[in-house]
């Protein structure tokens, strides 16, 4: 494994609508190529449809499934991504008393926001997880900007119940432009639909100094839908 010296800090301003999740790494991790980012977006238009961006993908995805009358109140245990091989412990966490986001204190875990929608309810699961941590350790979330349209992300709770989703977005935001009130409460997740988003680091890097932290600028978003 080639060195990744990172370490990842969310800041929560302005009411929810900035996320800085800035993570640092080493020189010998390859920085991101220059030019448009491949996003796709593949949620089916609503009753108040927003016209998609340009270059960016419409399509039907498959039915999700129906919330449960009494869906499970305990614990998140678990979030695997099984294309990218990620089964890791998820950690519940909030809010930092001076109002900033908290991360995933063990940078080998994800973490499930507590203050926003449980797994298994009506609404949306917010995640996030490291995508390399220093000096040497990749996250949960490295691979995260591979991901395709139709991958499996799967969320276990304490009582084995499993819920799985299927990716239908993906994008890439400047850290300084981020809607992290519309990622956190989505306008256009129909009413009754049960999403799972992930945020982490990604896109370019500045180093703090040669060959050692620094910050990422841009931050990967993947959303997805229940379908069981």
């Amino acid at each position: 494994m080639r060195v990744l010296q990172s370490m990842a800090i969310f800041s929560f301003v302005a009411g929810a609508t900035m996320l800085l999740f800035g993570v640092l790494t080493a020189g010998g991790k390859e920085k991101a190529a220059e030019g448009p980012v491949h996003e796709f977006d593949l949620i089916q238009s609503i009753a108040t449809p927003t016209p998609p961006a340009e270059g960016e993908a419409t399509a039907t995805p498959e039915v999700a499934a129906t919330a449960t009358a009494t869906p499970f109140d305990g614990h998140v245990t678990r979030l695997k991504i099984p294309r990218f091989k990620v089964d890791s412990v998820v950690e519940e966490i909030g809010l930092k008393e001076n109002n900033e986001l908290d991360v995933p204190h063990n940078p080998h875990n994800s973490g499930w926001y507590t203050p926003y929608s449980r797994p298994g309810w009506d609404g949306n699961a917010v995640f996030s997880a490291h995508v390399d941590y220093w000096p040497d350790i990749r996250g949960p979330f490295y691979n995260l900007n591979n991901a395709e349209a139709g991958d499996e992300i799967v969320i276990q709770m304490e009582n084995g119940e499993e819920y799985r989703y299927r990716v239908f977005r993906k994008k890439r935001y400047d850290v300084s432009t981020i809607p992290m009130g519309d990622l956190i409460w989505p306008k256009d997740r129909p009413d009754g639909k049960q999403w799972v988003t992930l945020i982490t680091c990604g896109g370019d890097f500045v180093s703090a100094t040669p060959g050692g932290p620094g910050e990422y600028l841009h931050r990967d978003v993947v959303v997805a839908e229940r379908i069981q």
